[in-house]
């Protein structure tokens, strides 16, 4: 039954209309007020102002308080906050009476004019932050910028996240030490590629546990308890002399310490006596002759044992020899070898009389021009070039000098951070990023690393942006792609989780750390294989086949399928078709000894539908976990004190028919028909009163009825990815188009990319002025 209104209640709504409408007059169009007075406002006042208005303030909202939509404009949040409810159906509450579907829609609508209001033609490409390179972005770009291959991810301190990533601008800040790790990651990857001074020549080690012949071997090395010898071969590639050196120590018996022999093809080479306690190893070293184009026997042998277990000194009644490694350097009297391309791409070769400066200042140009993602600014080269002048004086100047100016590019803002200056034709509010810019916001988007030469080149031409769908085609068929299915949809699908998302082994004894990644690497494989094929968008959803190796095979309950090695793999069931019946889902959504039909309704209304549901209130109480003692209830049984405050049913309709609906999966993603001797329940129902069985029901319906809303949310989180930042209410239109580019592309997927990458935000920012 519809609820009557007080005469002070009228009064009061009369008074903010009368207010609406004289602050309208003066800030936006009339037909707003008049909207408002006349669709949005009765509406509100029958359905929300019981709790919401009059004088009430439940949740601490109360509508009548905005006198004018100057006023709600200002509260934007809050008003986001209404509209998602009134959307999706969280209000009124399930036991008030309901607006239908025409009066929800003219809410939606004035809300979206009044409030949220947008310019088709004049769209807002939303603010750029000076974003830092996260951790994967400044290894990655390291390793395409040196050619280095030094694990320096490990050296910086863990990237925040924010909106569901960790390449958000607002959380990627800068701090002292931060600057030191970065510092140190810098030296780290040049010591990896740069070599100053004559090349070393090569060295080859063999660790103690890896050498053959006689002794025990561990992690420290072979241990030899009696006269014997430990072995290896070695073919050397030139002639020439070779520096050998064993790294030994030892325990002394009786008045000698171990004596150790070198021998070459079975002749004693050189001779030592070890010193070295064993807790403190020393290198031994010698040189010799050898051979090109036959293998040689080198061994180091333990020649004077000796045992007496009565002698008066306890540490001195066995004595052994412990061989830790053998290196062997050489030859050093050949050739020195020419420098590692690494090396080489950056100490590029010397003019004939080109002088020291000159060299200096070429090489830093074409190495600032590749680290910055652009071409240097005036006076950028010469300051530093100040610091190769430190270096004036050393043994390998200027090598030396262009060394410390490396590292301090390394370091520098313009290499850290990701400068957007906007195109020099542009101007006004609105501006178009450079070619630069567009191909840095490329590269980092789909590589999460640094331009390549060929986006470069075309940027430089000013290129680039005619030719954005073949470039787009041509890095997503590059093995960099793979950063995208790795870093975008590992955060996405929040398959980054999965480590920490482990069953309990009480109740899984069978699952582990491998059956776990190997549920991550067949969602990453079904992505990556929709873009590389070009697959429909919802084949996410809906694709049936997978990619499985025997132990995950198995885990499903598939027959057939043999060896560590994945492959793809057809499914006939319909049961495991898509995300929804992927081991990683139902992981990530489970506690260590049960099920959560909550976590997986909210899984897939916030990835999948871009519904995402309030947090819910406190003290909520926890569900009992499965007992040993036969009084456990099924999970829809026990879920029902959840939906009994009113409050929360809202929520729990949304929730609970989509858990539900896989609850057939356990909490290891094994499969099961029953739980605790009964058939499981796996009905659901939508709060419109569309009805569903299992997760094949569950996912027609989706496919159905909200294929737009799956096409939006990846969008929206794609979006979200390529541009760094949260969206907001102006980017609505950029959302619209791109889904609307996919749609008449049938799904592509591609498609959806290249709108991104087309979409105003992507290509402009807000200026200066």
């Amino acid at each position: 039954m519809i609820p009557t209104r007080s005469t002070s209640a009228l009064v009061a709504s009369a008074l903010v209309a009368s207010a609406l409408a004289v602050a309208t007059a003066e800030d936006v169009a009339p037909d707003l007020a008049s909207g408002w007075n006349k669709e949005a406002l009765p509406i509100f006042e029958t359905y929300c102002y019981d709790c919401h208005g009059d004088g009430l303030r439940k949740g601490e909202l109360a509508l009548d308080r905005f006198g004018s939509i100057k006023e709600m404009r200002a509260d934007r949040e809050v008003w986001k906050r209404i509209r998602d409810h009134i959307r999706h159906r969280l209000m009124p509450p399930l036991d008030e009476h309901q607006p239908d579907d025409a009066e929800r829609e003219k809410l939606l609508a004035w809300i979206d004019k009044a409030v949220f209001p947008v310019d088709a033609d004049h769209p807002d490409p939303g603010h750029v932050m000076l974003r830092r390179l996260n951790r994967n972005e400044y290894r990655n770009t390291l390793r395409d910028l040196l050619g280095t291959r030094a694990n320096v991810i490990d050296l910086l301190p863990p990237d925040d996240s924010g909106y569901g990533f960790d390449n958000i601008g607002d959380v990627l800040t800068l701090s002292p030490a931060h600057l030191e790790r970065y510092l140190e990651a810098a030296r780290v990857a040049l010591d990896d590629c740069v070599v100053i001074g004559p090349m070393p020549p090569p060295s080859k080690t063999v660790v103690g546990r890896d050498l053959t012949g006689d002794g025990s071997r561990d992690e420290e090395g072979c241990f030899l308890f009696t006269n014997g010898s430990a072995e290896t071969s070695f073919k050397p590639a030139h002639d020439g002399r070779y520096r050998i050196v064993v790294t030994a120590c030892g325990t002394p018996g009786g008045d000698e310490a171990p004596r150790m022999e070198l021998r070459l093809d079975g002749n004693i080479c050189h001779a030592w006596s070890v010193e070295a306690a064993m807790e403190r190893p020393a290198e031994h070293e010698t040189e010799i002759h050898l051979e090109a184009g036959r293998s040689h026997k080198l061994a180091v042998a333990f020649t004077n044992d000796f045992y007496q277990e009565d002698h008066p000194d306890r540490g001195r009644r066995d004595r052994n020899l412990m061989v830790n490694r053998l290196r062997i350097v050489g030859p050093v009297d050949g050739k020195p070898l020419p420098k590692p391309e690494s090396h080489r791409r950056i100490f590029v070769a010397r003019e004939s009389g080109e002088s020291d400066a000159a060299y200096s200042t070429r090489v830093l140009r074409l190495f600032a021009r590749k680290a910055f993602r652009r071409p240097p600014h005036p006076g950028e080269i010469e300051r530093h070039l100040q610091l190769v002048s430190l270096a004036a004086n050393e043994p390998h100047a200027p090598e030396e000098g262009i060394r410390l100016a490396l590292e301090a590019m390394l370091v520098s803002p313009s290499f850290l951070f990701r400068e957007e200056p906007p195109a020099r034709e542009s101007g006004g509010e609105i501006v178009r990023i450079d070619e630069h810019a567009l191909a840095s916001r490329l590269s980092y988007f789909l590589w999460s690393t640094m331009p390549d030469r060929r986006l470069m080149e075309l940027a430089s031409r000013g290129e680039l942006r005619a030719r954005l769908d073949a470039e787009i085609d041509r890095m997503l068929g590059d093995n960099r792609a793979s950063e995208l299915t790795s870093n975008f949809a590992g955060q996405w699908l929040q398959l980054r989780d999965l480590a920490a998302a482990q069953p309990a082994r009480r109740a899984f004894p069978k699952f582990d750390g491998r059956l776990a990644r190997a549920m991550r690497i067949e969602t990453e494989m079904l992505f990556r294989h929709v873009i590389d094929k070009d697959l429909a968008a919802t084949t996410l959803l809906d694709a049936d086949f997978t990619f499985l190796n025997e132990r995950l095979a198995r885990h499903y309950g598939i027959p057939g399928v043999r060896g560590d090695k994945f492959r793809k793999v057809d499914l006939p069931d319909k049961r495991r078709r898509g995300l929804l019946g992927h081991g990683s889902v139902h992981l990530l959504t489970s506690y260590p000894l049960r099920t959560s039909p909550v976590l997986r309704g909210k899984y897939v209304l916030e990835n999948l539908l871009d519904m995402a549901p309030p947090p819910p209130p406190p003290n909520v109480p926890q569900l009992e976990p499965p007992s040993r003692h036969g009084r456990d209830l099924p999970l829809r049984e026990q879920m029902v004190k959840h939906r009994e405050d009113p409050a929360c049913a809202s929520c729990h309709a949304m929730m609970d028919p989509i858990g539900f609906a896989m609850e057939n999966f356990d909490a290891s993603g094994a499969w099961r028909d029953r739980e605790h001797g009964k058939k499981l329940d796996v009905s659901g129902e939508w709060s419109d009163g569309t009805r569903f069985e299992g997760v094949g029901g569950l996912r027609e319906t989706l496919l159905r009825r909200h294929k737009s809303d799956f096409h939006r949310a990846l969008a929206s989180r794609l979006l979200t990815y390529a541009l760094g930042r949260g969206l907001d209410w102006y980017d609505k239109p950029a959302v619209d188009a791109i889904v609307r580019e996919t749609e008449e592309s049938d799904g592509s997927i591609r498609a959806m990319i290249r709108a991104v990458v087309h979409s105003v935000p992507f290509q402009y920012r807000r200026g200066s002025s």
